[in-house]
C-alpha cells in the first residue's frame, strides 16, 4: 500500500508533505529525519487501517490526521517536545 513512486502532494499550505499519494494510489510518507527510523511502524498502521479501501478524499484526510497524531506520539515517546515535533512537520 505504501510506495516511493511519483507523488501528488496532499499537503496544507503550512504543512510539509507528510503524506501524499502515488500515481498508483498508494500512500507515500515523508517523515522528518529523526522519525524516519520508525517509518515502518507508521506504514504498518496505515496499511492495516486502509487495506482494501479506496483512497477517497475522506480516507486521505483521515490517513493524514493519523500520521500527524502518530508523529506527535512518537516524538513524546522519544523525549522530544510536542512543540518541536509540530515545528518539524510544519504544523502551524
Amino acid at each position: 500500500m505504501l510506495s516511493g513512486a511519483h507523488t501528488q502532494a496532499m499537503s496544507d499550505n503550512n504543512l510539509i508533505t507528510l503524506l501524499s499519494v502515488s500515481d498508483s494510489g498508494s500512500f507515500v510518507l515523508k517523515l522528518p529525519p529523526n522519525l524516519q527510523t520508525y517509518q515502518p511502524e507508521l506504514e504498518g498502521l496505515l496499511g492495516k487501517v486502509f487495506s482494501g479501501r479506496p483512497t477517497s478524499a475522506g480516507n486521505l484526510a483521515l490517513a493524514k490526521q493519523m500520521s500527524i497524531n502518530w508523529c506527535v506520539s512518537k516524538c513524546k515517546q522519544t523525549g522530544m517536545s510536542v512543540d518541536k515535533c509540530l515545528e518539524m512537520i510544519g504544523y502551524p
